[in-house]
């Protein structure tokens, strides 16, 4: 069975975005800051026969149901889910733990090889690979055992 990764990020206002200003917060005024919120960027492996049906499986993880997940057309309108069927081209959105969270696509997993540690999770090199990259970079913090040329 193949393997899927679903990339999705989690959204949630940084401290200045949190604290007010004197009379309105900036939101209100619908000015958009580009440091307001704070995105971080998760990775997680589904094993599923297809794509839809891997989303199927990531979102039963996610979201109790479907009255709790939109996704968003091309005027950026968010719009309710209908049925099960999900489709790895939209973009999707729902809450979590208090943060907005954004799936942003899938890919295959090619049998045999893992994330890339070095492009931000947006490429696959071989096992063996990583491995040695996991033991010239991880290991003590005070001994880089590598040669970086700019």
């Amino acid at each position: 069975m193949p393997t899927y990764r679903i990339y999705y990020a989690a959204r949630e206002p940084t401290e200045d975005d949190k604290a007010p200003l004197p009379s309105v917060r900036l939101g209100g005024f619908g000015i958009h800051r580009q440091d307001a919120f704070a995105e971080t960027e998760w990775e997680e492996m589904v094993e599923a026969p297809s794509g839809p049906e891997a989303l199927d499986a990531f979102f039963r993880n996610h979201v109790r149901d479907n009255s709790e997940l939109a996704w968003i057309d091309d005027e950026g309108q968010t719009r309710t889910i209908e049925g099960l069927d999900y489709n790895p081209d939209l973009s999707y959105i729902w809450v979590e733990d208090g943060k907005l969270m954004e799936f942003q696509g899938l890919d295959e997993a090619t049998p045999g090889m893992v994330t890339c540690p070095l492009c931000n999770g947006h490429g696959e090199i071989d096992q063996s690979l990583a491995e040695e990259f996991d033991e010239v970079w991880n290991g003590e913090e005070d001994a880089i055992d590598a040669d970086v040329k700019g």
